[in-house]
C-alpha cells in the first residue's frame, strides 16, 4: 500500500501536466526569420544597398573642406656695408600660421545627375530584392517542413511494412512446419523482410538528413511537427485560367522588377559616362587667413582673403578613355535588356509549370486516395484467400507492398501539391506569410 500511493500521485501529476504542443508551420517560419543566415544576410545587404541613395544624393550637395598650417622659420645671413665695408651677421626667427575653408557647390555635372538617378533606382531595387528574399524564406520554410514530414511518413510506412512482413514471415514458417506452405513462401517472406529492413534504414537516414536541413534553417533542432489532417481539400487555383496567372506574373513577379531596375541603372550608366564629354560648372567660395611673423626682408604680414565665384572645366581630350567607357556602358545596357527578356520568358514558363503542377497534382492526390482504398481492399481479400488456401504467401506480400507504396506516394503527393501552390504564388509575385497560414490551418494539433 505504501508503494501504490506514490505511484498514484505521480500518475495524477503526469496526467495533469499539459502536453507539449507540436510545432507547426508558422512556428518554424518565425524561427527561420530569427535564425536563418540567408535571410539575415539579405537584410544586411538591404541596409547596405539603401546607402546608394544617400551616396547618389551627396554628389549634388556642397563639398566643404578646411586646412590649417603652422611653421617655424629661421633665417641666418651676413650683410656687407658697401660704404664702410663692414660685415654684419644676423639671425631672425619667426612663425607662420594660416587656415582656410572652401565650399564647392556643383551647378552642372551631368555625370552626378545620372549617379543621383542611379542611387534612387538602386533603393527601389533593394526593396524588391528584400521582398524576393522574404518570399524565398517562406518557400524554404515550407519545403524544409514538408521534407521532414514526408521523411517521417516514409519511415513510418517502412516500419509498418516491415512489421507486417515479419508477421507474414512467422506465419509462413509455422505453416511450413505443419506442411501447409512451401519453402518458397518462407524464402520469399525472408527476402522481403530483409529488403524492408534495408528500406527502414534508408528511410531513417533520409529523415535525419531532412531534420538537419531544418535545423540549419531555424538554428536549433525542431520538436515534434504538426502533421496534415487525414484528408485535405484540393481547391482549384483562383483564378482558374493559367493565362491570368501569367499576366499577374508579368505585372508583379519580383525577379522581373529587379531586372527592370537593373536595365534602368544601366541606362543611367550610359548617361553618366557620356557626362565625361560635357563641361562642369561649380560655385566656389573660400575664406583664408595668413599670419607671417617675418620674412627674408624682415617684414611681417597678416591678411585675410575671401573669394566667391564660378569655375568652369571643359574636357578636351583624354586619350579616348571617355569614349571607350561610353561604348562599354552601351554594351552593358544591351546585356541588361537581354537579361530582362530572358527573365520574362523564364517567368512565363515557370508560371505555367507551377499552374500545371497544382492542377495535375490535385488529380494525382485524388487518384492515389482511391488507389489506397483499393489497395487496402485488395490486401484484405488476398489475406482471406490466403487463409482459405486459394492465395499464396507471395501474393500477400505483393499486396502488402503495393499498399504501403501507395500510402507513401500519396503522402508525398499531398506535400508536393501544397508546395506547388506556394511556387505558383511565388511566380505570380504574391507569395506571403498569409499563404503559410492557410496551409497551417490544415495541420492537426494546431
Amino acid at each position: 500500500m505504501k508503494n501504490i500511493l506514490p505511484r498514484t500521485v505521480l500518475l495524477i501529476t503526469l496526467l495533469a501536466m499539459p502536453m507539449a504542443r507540436a510545432e507547426n508551420l508558422l512556428d518554424i517560419y518565425k524561427l527561420a526569420q530569427e535564425n536563418d543566415s540567408t535571410w539575415t544576410a539579405a537584410q544586411a545587404n538591404y541596409r547596405a544597398n539603401l546607402e546608394k541613395g544617400a551616396q547618389g544624393r551627396s554628389l549634388l550637395l556642397p563639398v566643404v573642406s578646411a586646412n590649417a598650417n603652422y611653421s617655424k622659420n629661421t633665417i641666418e645671413g651676413t650683410t656687407t656695408n658697401l660704404i664702410t665695408g663692414a660685415v654684419i651677421q644676423g639671425k631672425d626667427e619667426y612663425d607662420i600660421t594660416g587656415y582656410g575653408i572652401q565650399l564647392t557647390q556643383p551647378l552642372f555635372r551631368a555625370a552626378n545627375f545620372a549617379a543621383y538617378a542611379q542611387g534612387k533606382i538602386s533603393v527601389s531595387q533593394a526593396d524588391a530584392e528584400l521582398a524576393i528574399a522574404r518570399q524565398d524564406l517562406v518557400l524554404r520554410a515550407g519545403q524544409a517542413y514538408f521534407d521532414v514530414l514526408a521523411a517521417q511518413d516514409a519511415l513510418d510506412f517502412a516500419r509498418s511494412e516491415k512489421a507486417a512482413i515479419d508477421g507474414q514471415l512467422k506465419l509462413a514458417r509455422r505453416n511450413f512446419e505443419v506442411g501447409n506452405a512451401t519453402v518458397v513462401d518462407v524464402h520469399e517472406a525472408q527476402a522481403r523482410f530483409d529488403l524492408a529492413a534495408a528500406q527502414e534504414v534508408s528511410a531513417d537516414s533520409d529523415l535525419q538528413s531532412k531534420q538537419e536541413a531544418l535545423t540549419t534553417l531555424i538554428g536549433r533542432p525542431a520538436g515534434v511537427l504538426a502533421r496534415l489532417t487525414s484528408k485535405i481539400g484540393l481547391p482549384k487555383p483562383d483564378p482558374a485560367e493559367p493565362e491570368q496567372w501569367v499576366k499577374a506574373a508579368a505585372d508583379q513577379n519580383l525577379q522581373i522588377k529587379v531586372q527592370e531596375f537593373l536595365l534602368a541603372i544601366a541606362d543611367e550608366e550610359v548617361n553618366k559616362t557620356r557626362g565625361g564629354h560635357y563641361p562642369t560648372l561649380d560655385l566656389v567660395a573660400s575664406h583664408g587667413n595668413l599670419d607671417q611673423g617675418g620674412s627674408a626682408l624682415g617684414l611681417a604680414t597678416d591678411y585675410t582673403s575671401n573669394q566667391i565665384g564660378v569655375q568652369l572645366n571643359v574636357p578636351i581630350y583624354q586619350g579616348g578613355y571617355v569614349s571607350s567607357r561610353v561604348r562599354e556602358a552601351v554594351a552593358r545596357r544591351e546585356q541588361s535588356r537581354d537579361s530582362l527578356t530572358l527573365t520574362k520568358r523564364q517567368t512565363v514558363r515557370q508560371t505555367r509549370e507551377a499552374f500545371l503542377a497544382v492542377t495535375s497534382g490535385a488529380v494525382r492526390v485524388q487518384a492515389l486516395e482511391q488507389a489506397q482504398v483499393s489497395s487496402q481492399k485488395a490486401l484484405e481479400s488476398t489475406l482471406i484467400g490466403y487463409e482459405s488456401g486459394v492465395r499464396t504467401g507471395v501474393e500477400v506480400l505483393n499486396a502488402q507492398r503495393e499498399l504501403y507504396r501507395t500510402k507513401r506516394d500519396l503522402s508525398q503527393a499531398r506535400y508536393t501539391w501544397l508546395l506547388s501552390r506556394l511556387r505558383l504564388k511565388l511566380a505570380a509575385g504574391t507569395l506571403s506569410e498569409a499563404d503559410l497560414g492557410e496551409i497551417n490551418a490544415l495541420l492537426s494539433g494546431v
